[in-house]
């Protein structure tokens, strides 16, 4: 479902027709995508740019159509599950964050003050873990009133039922003029992914067998005569 995402995020294409690429691939093998996970672009310093792409449209969770175009960079995030795809907050305490840059509040407590302007320093902009942060047991003590005020935003711990499994992809990729290029994450081995009693759509199998980059043509080399 990965790599289906990564041949559909070309120049031309639509997020709708990654959405549908997915879920034609969760279709074929019997898995569900997960819902709530989104694909954004990126930018410097920004991982949740304009556009973004719905890994699973239903109901009121849909994104508004648009149109990938040349030297883009987007995060390929695909998570499928063997049971609903509907994963639930069980109140895990999560330790990573993400400040909310367009909130202001004056906080109250010594520790909150000193725990949002170290991260003003350090995290302006990206994600980051209370035990990134100089003095952890500080940050526990003042990152309730951060929350409480909208300054950083909570990334939660979701559940899925127990006997359920869940496969979580993400990897980058750059729309380049010689092809979408991936740029971070690992490649799947040979045949991990394959099953005897599934079969893919054909226009699936096809797209899976192109290659993302375009291959560079050698250029000859003039030959040169002895002087």
């Amino acid at each position: 479902a990965a790599e289906v995402a990564a041949r559909l995020i070309t120049p031309g294409n639509t997020n709708k027709q990654v959405s549908e690429g997915v879920k034609a691939v969760g279709d074929a093998y019997g898995v569900q995508a997960v819902a709530g996970t989104v694909m954004h672009q990126m930018k410097r310093y920004v991982i949740d740019a304009s556009k973004v792409i719905m890994l699973r449209e239903e109901g009121e969770q849909k994104a508004e159509e648009c149109t990938f175009e040349a030297n883009e960079v987007y995060a390929v995030d695909v998570a499928m599950s063997t049971g609903e795809g509907k994963p639930r907050d069980m109140d895990t305490r999560t330790t990573v964050y993400k400040r909310n840059v367009d909130r202001t509040y004056n906080l109250k407590m010594k520790a909150s003050r000193a725990m949002f302007s170290e991260i003003s320093k350090k995290f302006p902009t990206l994600p980051f873990s209370l035990r990134s942060l100089e003095d952890e047991r500080q940050a526990k003590l003042g990152v309730r009133e951060l929350v409480q005020h909208e300054l950083i935003a909570p990334y939660p711990v979701l559940h899925e039922r127990a006997d359920d499994h869940v496969v979580h992809v993400k990897f980058t990729v750059l729309l380049l003029p010689s092809g979408t290029t991936k740029i971070t994450g690992m490649s799947l081995p040979e045949g991990m992914a394959v099953s005897e009693d599934k079969t893919l759509p054909e226009d699936i199998q096809t797209l899976l067998a192109t290659e993302n980059k375009k291959k560079k043509k050698s250029k000859k080399k003039k030959a040169t005569g002895d002087a």
